[in-house]
């Protein structure tokens, strides 16, 4: 194990160890066997005859349970693993593990801890607290978590900011607001290509296997039927990748190498729904882009020991299907690209009138890049116009982040915007700007990561 391996496997651990001792081991049994069994429940059930992602558990990403046992399995279990849900769990992981040992000693951090470890399907506001307060440690402050309403303000009633932080004679309070990782329109958006995919996949395996289509949607995805999208795939079918457009859909339909994917299989046996299995089947991996694969199995195995979970993978492929989605119409556009004055203005309200305060408000750009660079003009000119004359807030960070999962690694971007009241706000973070960074992180200026997203994608 490398240098960098080892670094991140020790903060990762020591998240893990913040949070189960902080639940009792005893406890963290308990709900490590029932969360197992739940894995194992759903994998006994497995058909070979069909495809083999549906069947597949799929971790829930705001069940806390799944958060620490992700951090238990990495670097020390290296077949049992959800490749694209652990990679997101590994950099929040990472950050808060580098300064467990401070957070300990952080007044109160045991009531966000414990309130986070109740499980009750919203850890990831808790999440970001402990987040912003390993930030701000790793900045040099001295950092205290406030007890719910325990500020009287002027007027007699009782709020609270979530973190007090001080540095000399600096002192300020801080407001944590954790967005929803999707829309609503966004997740109703992804649960009708679902219901789609369901049964236009099992159509391709027959009528069009070893084969991707591409697929762009000109009106809302949920107006669209599994026929509609089956009647232009035939279509496609017969255009010999060619792009061609039924009613408001568009089709394109391309072949998998099958040829390379069924040598690398020879060879290897692959998790399925991994980024490994994305570059055989598409020939490249995009954190940006929408896909779904089908795959029926001539043959899984299962590696490791019996104590061994999500150890599912593919040793040779009968057949399989891809499919790239989008929706360009301007409802969807819309809906998915909402932005975060409300959030500002909730945190804004927490943070008493007559004291110094910043907002720092986390999303995850998971809708491609060109919602984001709609939803970054939307904050642009509603933060910026948002009156905080009544207030003594200095400021609001927004930061943006996505994750990208490789074949054998991955990366994590973030971008931070600031709305300042006061220039050089960004100055009150001395060593790091980043808040899943470490000293180690390259910081790039005035470019987002999206706009490096699309960069590099024309260099294709």
């Amino acid at each position: 194990m490398d240098v960098v391996s080892r670094v991140e496997r020790a903060r990762t651990k020591a998240f893990y160890q913040l949070l189960v001792d902080r639940l009792g081991s005893q406890s963290w049994a308990e709900r490590k066997a029932a969360y197992v069994k739940l894995i194992r429940d759903k994998e006994s059930k497995f058909d070979i005859k069909l495809p083999i992602e549906s069947q597949l558990f799929t971790p829930t990403e705001n069940d806390i349970d799944w958060y620490i046992l992700a951090s238990y399995l990495s670097h020390d279990f290296p077949y049992s693993d959800s490749a694209y849900s652990s990679r997101r769990v590994f950099p929040y992981a990472m950050a808060i593990g580098a300064v467990a040992e401070q957070l300990r000693s952080v007044p109160s951090v045991g009531d966000v801890l414990d309130k986070m470890l109740a499980n009750n399907n919203n850890p990831e506001t808790q999440l970001f607290e402990l987040l912003t307060a390993s930030f701000y440690l790793k900045n040099g402050y001295e950092v205290a978590f406030i007890p719910e309403n325990s500020i009287t303000w002027p007027n007699g009633k009782k709020k609270s900011p979530d973190l007090l932080v001080k540095s000399g004679e600096l002192e300020f309070y801080v407001e944590c607001k954790r967005s929803d990782k999707q829309t609503k329109y966004s997740l109703g958006e992804e649960e009708a290509w679902a219901n789609i995919w369901a049964q236009v996949s099992h159509y391709m395996l027959k009528a069009a296997p070893w084969s991707i289509v591409d697929l762009t949607f000109h009106e809302k995805v949920s107006d669209v039927t599994e026929e509609d999208v089956i009647k232009v795939v035939n279509l496609a079918i017969k255009a010999d990748e060619q792009g061609v457009r039924v009613g408001a859909i568009t089709a394109k339909i391309r072949v998998i190498d099958k040829v390379g994917l069924k040598r690398h299989y020879r060879n290897f046996s692959v998790r399925p729904n991994s980024p490994q299995q994305e570059l055989l089947v598409f020939g490249d991996i995009d954190s940006n882009e929408k896909r779904s694969v089908a795959t029926v199995a001539s043959r899984v195995i299962r590696p490791g020991t019996n104590d061994d979970i999500l150890n599912m993978f593919v040793k040779d492929v009968a057949s399989c299907v891809g499919a790239q989605w989008r929706c360009d119409h301007e409802n969807s556009l819309s809906l998915r690209s909402k932005h975060f004055k409300s959030l500002v203005n909730d945190g804004v309200s927490q943070i008493p009138p007559d004291r110094a305060g910043v907002v720092h408000v986390w999303f995850e750009t998971r809708d491609g890049i060109e919602v984001e660079k709609l939803r970054r003009d939307k904050n642009v000119d509603q933060i910026s116009a948002y009156d905080a004359s009544e207030t003594s807030v200095l400021g609001v960070f927004v930061h943006a982040v996505n994750y990208y999962p490789f074949e054998d690694s991955y990366e994590w971007a973030e971008t931070v915007q600031d709305f300042a009241r006061v220039p050089h706000l960004m100055g009150l973070f001395p060593r790091q700007t980043l808040m899943l960074g470490s000293d180690a992180t390259n910081e790039v200026e005035d470019i987002t990561h999206w706009e490096q997203d699309k960069a590099a994608k024309s260099l294709r």
